[in-house]
């Protein structure tokens, strides 16, 4: 498994290579910010709770405090052994010295009537009242605390009610988590004292605290949003601060290092090596090295450049003089097929054989040297088929007396030779066809080249048809004939096959591939 893993690793560009390695190097640095981002963060909504849990304690016992207040006001107008009526008379009086600081009482006899009511909003009479116990619940529709408290000697009542504005805090506090929502609860029923919008059971957080003896449950709702806001942030911030250092220096890496290189990259592959300057690409990177280095290379690319220059005008200068030397040996070589035909004018019999002879050899060299000169031209060797032919045309021309017209066929697969190939080959073709037209004057000739089980040879062969028994035996010239053949035999480093009787000569010769 490890080693796909390096394979594919060392597939990646260098970019994401750089931005994988610089991720994992500071890995370790961003999980301990993270770890200590979520200690703080729990710590923060532990000292949350805390203030939270205070300013609760603060509402409960402001509520506590007016509660007390209530139970107070019935429980000592209840215990008092006096009249309903002096008692009355003190609650008045108390009222008027002190206003504002008592909370409205009124006092019932034991049939429900109301004896009198100290001043403050009216006090109708309750439901029937447990006389075991003073009593404290919640007057919803009064938005109100409703106290009451009876003396057990004659069934004397006294009731108290104190506004729930009393218990509400006041807006604009400084609360360390704002307050959503203040609430009393007794049993089913429940009074809300301070409620900022609906708000969300998931964003919110909510205490209690017990009142009156665990008569009334205060209810306190805090908002959470801000504070999992801020959670948030700290949670995210060290993975923001890791992920934007791996991308800078990513983006670093990127464009002051790897982008240059690969404009330097581009510009040396559109350049057409040293036909054409090369032309530095534009960088914009404050890094020198790479610009000593796209220097330094433009500096050996105009040296290549000046260089091939100069290679390619002497190759230009070796061209026209390899094509003048080969106009001159061309015009050398008419010229001394020129003077043999001027000698071979006035000549009769043997010696007119003689030059006509020569005059034949003459031919064969210009043909081999017209067809190099063209392969030079072409770069893909000497063809045999255009070879033959002209050599074909020329000894057609030059035939001796009685085989004048004779017929020459070629049968030939289109082949290219070297000049090392093609000069013997034109020797051996006219040495073995003069022989033919001499021995064979009223045949024919053919000349054939055949593909071997081998790709770069090619099997040449050179036959007459029609010829009479023992005809080249007795041919006066055969054993200068045999040691000129047998001579260009070895330049092709291949035996020759004759069959003297039938006028078939066969060898295996080179030929390009």
């Amino acid at each position: 498994m490890r080693q796909p893993a390096k394979i594919a690793f060392a597939r990646l560009s260098t970019g994401t290579k750089m931005l994988l390695i610089l991720s994992a190097a500071m890995l370790p640095l961003g999980l301990i910010a993270l770890l200590t981002s979520l200690d703080m963060a729990r710590s923060a909504s532990a000292e949350r709770r805390t203030a939270a849990e205070a300013a609760t304690a603060m509402h409960a016992a402001t509520a506590q405090a007016v509660i007390d207040q209530g139970l107070y006001a019935v429980r000592a107008a209840a215990t008092s052994q006096r009249s309903p009526e002096y008692i009355c008379a003190e609650l008045i009086r108390q009222a008027r010295l002190n206003p504002g600081e008592r909370p409205p009482v009124a006092i019932f006899d034991g049939s429900g009537r109301k004896i009198c009511q100290s001043p403050g909003d009216p006090i109708d009479s309750s439901a029937e009242l447990d006389r075991r116990a003073d009593q404290v619940w919640l007057d919803d529709s009064r938005r109100s605390i409703r106290f009451a408290s009876i003396r057990p000697a004659d069934g004397m009542r006294v009731e108290a009610d104190i506004s729930a504005a009393a218990i509400r805090p006041a807006p604009g506090g400084d609360e360390v988590l704002p307050l959503a929502r203040l609430a009393l609860r007794q049993g089913l029923e429940e009074m809300t004292l301070v409620e900022q919008g609906g708000q969300d059971d998931r964003d919110v957080l909510r205490l209690s605290h017990s009142l009156a003896e665990g008569r009334i449950i205060l209810i306190a709702d805090y908002r959470l949003a801000p504070a999992r806001a801020r959670t948030a942030l700290l949670i995210m911030l060290p993975i923001l601060m890791w992920a934007a250092a791996a991308w800078t220096g990513w983006f670093i890496v990127n464009r002051l290092l790897l982008f240059p290189l690969a404009q330097l990259k581009q510009a040396i592959d559109s350049w057409q090596g040293g036909h054409t300057p090369f032309r530095l690409p534009r960088f914009n990177t404050p890094s020198h090295e790479i610009r000593d280095l796209a220097d330094s290379f433009a500096g050996a690319a105009a040296r290549i450049h000046k260089h091939d220059s100069e290679l390619e005008e002497g190759l230009a200068r070796q061209t026209k003089l390899t094509r003048e030397v080969h106009h001159r040996v061309k015009n050398n070589l008419q010229v001394v097929s020129s003077l043999i035909n001027l000698h071979a004018r006035g000549a009769e019999g043997a010696v007119a054989d003689a030059y006509a002879a020569i005059q034949r050899r003459v031919d064969a060299l210009a043909v081999v040297h017209r067809n190099h000169y063209a392969e030079l031209e072409e770069h893909r060797g000497v063809s045999i088929r255009a070879l033959a032919g002209e050599l074909a045309t020329s000894l057609r021309a030059s035939a001796p007396a009685g085989a004048t017209g004779m017929p020459i066929a070629l049968n030939l697969i289109d082949a290219y030779v070297t000049q090392d190939v093609a000069v013997p080959i034109s020797f051996l073709v006219t040495e073995v066809v003069e022989l033919l037209m001499h021995c064979n004057p009223r045949g024919s000739v053919l000349i054939s080249l055949e593909a071997t089980e081998e790709a770069d040879r090619a099997n040449l062969r050179i036959e007459t048809v029609g010829m009479a028994d023992s005809a080249i035996d007795a041919y006066p010239g055969l054993a200068r004939f045999d040691r000129v053949v047998t001579g260009i035999a070895r330049q092709f480093r291949s035996p020759l096959s004759q069959d003297l009787e039938a006028g078939r000569f066969e060898i295996r010769i080179s030929i390009i591939a």
